[in-house]
């Protein structure tokens, strides 16, 4: 159960660049790009040695409203969502905020985060110095990003990953650690990461006036664009440099460099794409069409793009791990599928892996990330050390990769993620905690099951219930509370399959009471289970609906009771 979870969240889910857009095989070496310049105020707030201390001051009503913001997996991919930027739920609260002994007042305070991590009690932070005062700032930033590391449980993925590729020439953000308190009540520990704003490009570009866009399953394909988020001269509606970016992309084989070049800085992009692959950033650009922003540089026309949202990186989606080339980017795709192009892929990732994955040098960044995240928590030991067996096997498995030839790559281009209501489900469940291993899917608890899918409304017989623990939950995360409601079905398509309605509840929010299936307290599953072979095949997901428990107990044999209903959404994998 918790492996679709991990899909479902998985779909939501530097440095100056140098003139050529990253390294190549003449530079001789490494530069050391990620260090701020001397001379740049906010340099002691970003050195990695440093814990910064931020304390928020605000009203408590506006606290607890603020940290349950929240939305929809079903809000952000229902109907035309493609056609603009995702909405946010999100708004900003004032609050008097200090840093590190500095109090600085009429601050403004939002939630952040798409998805994945969305939480009510330690939420990540936006805090912005200029909402309400003009040109108010601090140590010559004008905000401050706080990010919860609700998914990496090391803490120290994304500092580790932007190092990275600000080392490969890529620009890319600055970031180290915060304790955070709100109210007098420490949150614990939090990931500082620089902001992409224009003081970001001023420091990485000669002109820092053009066109930023932040992509969020966004992509470089007709119909695609309108997802992009414009972040600098939002008041001007003019989009189309991503439309030449777009008819470049469509350009034939012989003349694809040529089109691409005049719009991009296509170099740069190689070293962008390899570094994402090199630190298996599968949640970014070039495999998940998320998580990056594109900036059009006034002074060459070009774009160039930079990483975000890599809490992902340095883990495997598989096993064994696949080989190491994304290319569900559409501008990925069509440079790997092209043989000149494809080749200039493999050597800059060749090149990154032999002359910038120094192991040693990387494991002594994490030991030195661990001295600082243990002065506020000692969660994090395990987890930074099977990071430090992905750094010190990624190499090793790159190289021996390349060694037998260009990776084959022969998935399909990505269908819109736009989610197509397909269905509708209602049901009840009676039944008792701790029964989710019973081998007979109707040996206990009773209830009843409906459920309409394209058209086809089946006959269903017995019908059981059984809830308890999901015993298979993600390394690190808490395991949910499973509701699943299993009915025989006679006659039709499906005859003699059991028809499973699985539901999964955090733990804090198992308790009499209402629950959208938000995709977050609580999300559902449709599924067909063949009692022949045992294969357990998801259909639908549970879209606008909800979970009502009349009774929920997670005391062994005390009753889990209560109904559904919910619109069924096609299954998006």
């Amino acid at each position: 159960m918790s492996k679709l979870h991990f899909l479902v969240i998985a779909l939501l889910g530097a440095a100056a660049c140098s003139d050529d857009g990253g390294l190549t095989a003449t530079d001789g070496g490494v530069p050391d790009l990620g260090q701020p310049d001397a001379g740049d105020p906010s340099a002691a707030l970003f050195d990695p040695e440093h814990l910064v201390e931020v304390e928020i001051e605000m009203a408590e009503a506006d606290w607890d409203e603020l940290r349950v913001q929240t939305r929809s997996f079903f809000d952000i991919l229902s109907s035309d969502c493609l056609a603009e930027p995702f909405p946010s739920p999100f708004t900003f609260f004032p609050a008097a905020v200090t840093v590190d002994g500095t109090e600085i007042e009429e601050v403004a305070v939002r939630k952040k985060g798409f998805l994945g991590s969305l939480d009510d009690v330690r939420p990540s932070l936006k805090i912005k110095f200029d909402e309400y005062v003009p040109d108010q700032e601090f140590l010559g930033l004008t905000r401050l990003t706080l990010n919860n590391a609700r998914q990496d449980p090391s803490f120290a993925r994304q500092c580790l990953a932007y190092k990275i590729f600000a080392e490969a020439g890529v620009p890319s953000s600055r970031c180290n650690f915060a304790r955070v308190t709100v109210n007098g009540e420490e949150l614990g520990l939090y990931v500082h990461i620089e902001s992409v704003d224009k003081r970001f490009l001023a420091r990485h570009h000669d002109d820092p006036e053009g066109n930023l866009y932040e992509g969020t399953l966004s992509d470089f394909r007709d119909g695609w664009t309108g997802t992009f988020e414009k972040k600098t001269n939002e008041m001007d509606p003019d989009r189309s440099d991503l439309d030449l970016l777009v008819t470049a992309g469509e350009a034939s084989d012989a003349d694809l460099v040529d089109s691409l070049e005049a719009e991009m800085d296509l170099d740069q992009f190689l070293t962008f794409w390899a570094t994402e692959v090199m630190v298996s950033h599968w949640d970014g650009y070039a495999q998940n069409n998320n998580n990056f922003f594109v900036y059009r540089d006034p002074t060459t026309d070009r774009f160039t793009f930079m990483p975000w949202g890599v809490d992902g990186a340095f883990q495997e989606q598989a096993a064994p791990p696949p080989p190491p080339v994304f290319a569900q980017g559409h501008l990925a795709r069509r440079l790997y599928l092209n043989s000149t192009t494809q080749d200039d892929y493999l050597e800059r990732l060749r090149f990154l892996v032999d002359d910038l994955w120094d192991e040693g040098r990387l494991i002594d960044a994490l030991d030195q990330m661990e001295s600082v995240i243990e002065e506020v928590t000692s969660d994090a030991a395990m987890p930074l050390d099977a990071l430090r067996q992905f750094v010190l096997d990624r190499g090793t498995f790159i190289t021996e990769q390349l060694d037998l030839g260009p990776p084959p790559f022969t998935d399909p281009p990505r269908a819109p993620p736009c989610l197509e209501v397909i269905g509708t489900i209602t049901g009840t469940f009676a039944t008792t905690w701790d029964t989710i291993v019973v081998m007979n899917p109707f040996g206990t608890g009773s209830g009843t099951l409906d459920f309409t899918v394209f058209g086809v409304t089946p006959t269903i017989g017995a019908v059981g219930a059984n809830s308890g623990l999901d015993p298979n939950p993600e390394p690190g995360a808490e395991a949910n509370a499973l509701v699943q409601v299993p009915g025989l079905i006679i006659g039709g398509p499906f005859d003699g399959l059991v028809g499973v309605a699985l539901m999964a509840i955090q733990q804090g929010a198992f308790a009499p009471g209402t629950l959208p299936f938000d995709s977050t307290a609580a999300y559902g599953v449709l599924a067909l289970f063949n009692p022949t072979d045992g294969s357990f095949t998801p259909i639908a997901l549970f879209g606008a609906g909800s979970v009502v428990f009349d009774q929920a107990s997670m005391v062994p044999t005390e009753a889990v009771e209560g109904s559904f209903s919910a619109d069924l959404v096609a299954w998006p994998f």
